[in-house]
């Protein structure tokens, strides 16, 4: 009888742990949203969006939901009002852009074990670097320019974070500020 309520407080104190992700809001924010345009936009834009995860500097498996990053970028590329089309279909286009999103996690195993071992006891943490490299290209490929953006957000995990679960921040809205910000910086260099 014992070893049935050891097993099921174990199952209730690992269902209940919990994390808080926060922003370290580096990133300025966007001056004006949708970008200014001083007549009909009418130039097309290819986007090939492409992802990467990295766990302390080294390549993994995983990351973000490929689908989902292109349905928020192209979304906050046509909220800018400076694309008559924007599409990942490969077509002609007056410019094809490359976004590349990567996903630089840091933190130590060993901590995390440790976290671990001690259901959650034992507080654990990791930063996530988001960043967003753009490439813009004219329609016949010479290169017109790079823009680079990032944001750190790091995690704590521990038992008691449980109650912190409901404020917990998602990445989308991150996303959507870079690839924002990334924008007007292109406005501002005179790429789109």
């Amino acid at each position: 009888m014992k070893a049935l309520f050891a097993a099921l407080l174990a199952t209730a104190l690992l269902s209940l742990t919990g994390c808080l992700s926060y922003s370290h809001k580096d990133l300025a924010q966007v001056e004006q949203w949708p970008l200014t345009a001083a007549e009909q936009p009418t130039q097309s834009a290819y986007l090939k969006v492409d992802s990467q995860y990295l766990f302390n500097d080294q390549t993994r498996a995983g990351g973000f939901n490929q689908a989902n990053l292109e349905k928020l970028i192209v979304k906050q590329y046509q909220d800018s009002k400076r694309f008559s089309n924007v599409t990942t279909a490969k077509q002609n286009s007056d410019l094809y852009i490359s976004v590349r999103v990567s996903n630089h996690e840091r933190g130590s195993i060993a901590s995390a074990v440790i976290t671990g071992a001690t259901l959650f006891v034992i507080p654990g943490k990791f930063s996530n670097e988001l960043s967003m490299e753009t490439t813009f290209k004219d329609g016949s490929g010479k290169v017109l320019g790079r823009i680079e953006k990032s944001e750190t957000i790091t995690t704590w995990m521990q038992l008691l974070l449980i109650f912190a679960l409901p404020f917990n921040e998602s990445v989308d809205p991150i996303l959507d500020q870079l690839t924002q910000s990334s924008l007007e910086e292109a406005a501002r260099q005179k790429l789109i």
